[in-house]
């Protein structure tokens, strides 16, 4: 579970270095097109999201 965590909060940090950061708003967005903005929630939703899918794929003939 650790190294699970440990991922997740890699994947977050390279989701944010992927962004740019507006300091006055307090949101990332995306370099290529600002008008796609995250806040911290967003980020860890889309990360979780990430894990999920990968899971759920990587799993997917366990569930039959």
């Amino acid at each position: 579970m650790d190294k699970l965590k440990e991922l997740g909060l890699q994947m977050e940090q390279q989701m944010k270095d992927s962004l740019g950061y507006d300091e006055k708003t307090g949101f990332w967005y995306d370099k290529e097109d600002e008008e796609v903005t995250f806040n911290e929630e967003g980020i860890r939703l889309s990360v979780y999201e990430d894990l999920k899918d990968t899971l759920n794929y990587l799993y997917s003939e366990c569930a039959y």
